[in-house]
C-alpha cells in the first residue's frame, strides 16, 4: 500500500511540473570517454602484427623510442576482443589519449594488464593529467599464455581535457612485454541515499492538492 501511494504522489508531482524522479529502473549505463578502448581497431589479420605511429583514438607519448604495436593473438590471448598492445614493441614506448572531462568530476578508470609469457620484466606506468597515477611490474615467467588483471582507480578531473597514457618508458627494452587492453574511462555518478530522495519527493509536493496532504499523512501514519 506504501508503494501505491508513494507511486500517486509521484504522479501528482509530475502533473503539476516538478522535478520529474524514476524509481525502481535501472541506471543508464555508463558511458565509456576513450575510443578504441580495446584496441579492435585498425584490425589486423589473424595472427599477425602491425607496427604503427599512431592507432584511432591513441597517438605516442613524447619519448617513445618504439612505435604502436597492435597484436591479434600471437603470442597470448586478448582479455576482450581479438587484439591488445604491446608497449615493449621495438623499443619501449607509451601511448595516450586526451580526453574530454569535466573539472571536479570523479572517473573510474579500469584496464587490463598482462605480462607477456614466458617474459621477466614488464614494466607499466600510468599518467593522469600529467601525474603519475600508479607503477607496477609483473614477471610473464612460467606462463604459456597471457594472465591479465583488471586494475580500476578513481580519479578526479582538473581540466577540460585530460590526458590518460601508459607506457614503459623506464624499462630496459627487449622488444617484449607489457600488454594493456580493455582501457575505460566513465563519470562516477554519485546515487542519492533514500533520505535524500524521500526529501525530494517531500520538495516535488509542496503545492500539491489537500488529497494528496492527506494520502502523505496516511502514509506516515502506517509507517
Amino acid at each position: 500500500m506504501f508503494i501505491q501511494k508513494l507511486g500517486l504522489k509521484i504522479g501528482v508531482g509530475l502533473t503539476l511540473g516538478f522535478l520529474p524522479l524514476t524509481l525502481a529502473t535501472k541506471p543508464a549505463a555508463a558511458v565509456n570517454l576513450v575510443t578504441n578502448s580495446s584496441f579492435e581497431s585498425p584490425d589486423i589479420p589473424t595472427k599477425s602484427y602491425r607496427f604503427l605511429s599512431s592507432i584511432p583514438g591513441w597517438s605516442l607519448v613524447t619519448g617513445s623510442k618504439g612505435r604502436i604495436e597492435v597484436q591479434d593473438r600471437v603470442a597470448g590471448s586478448p582479455f576482450d576482443g581479438f587484439q591488445f598492445v604491446e608497449l615493449d614493441s621495438t623499443a619501449v614506448t607509451g601511448i595516450f589519449q586526451d580526453l574530454a572531462t569535466t573539472v571536479g568530476q570523479k572517473y573510474e578508470l579500469t584496464f587490463a594488464f598482462s605480462p607477456r609469457p614466458t617474459v621477466a620484466q614488464n614494466i607499466l606506468n600510468i599518467n593522469w593529467g600529467g601525474n603519475l597515477v600508479d607503477s607496477f611490474s609483473a614477471s610473464g615467467v612460467g606462463f604459456s599464455n597471457t594472465n591479465w588483471n583488471t586494475y580500476t582507480y578513481e580519479l578526479v578531473a582538473t581540466s577540460a581535457t585530460t590526458r590518460l597514457s601508459f607506457d614503459n618508458l623506464n624499462e630496459i627494452s627487449n622488444s617484449f612485454g607489457t600488454y594493456i587492453d580493455y582501457v575505460s574511462v566513465t563519470s562516477v555518478t554519485t546515487v542519492p541515499e533514500p533520505a535524500s530522495i524521500m526529501g525530494v519527493l517531500a520538495l516535488g509536493t509542496v503545492g500539491a492538492t489537500s488529497l494528496c496532504k492527506r494520502q502523505k499523512q496516511k502514509v506516515s501514519a502506517k509507517a
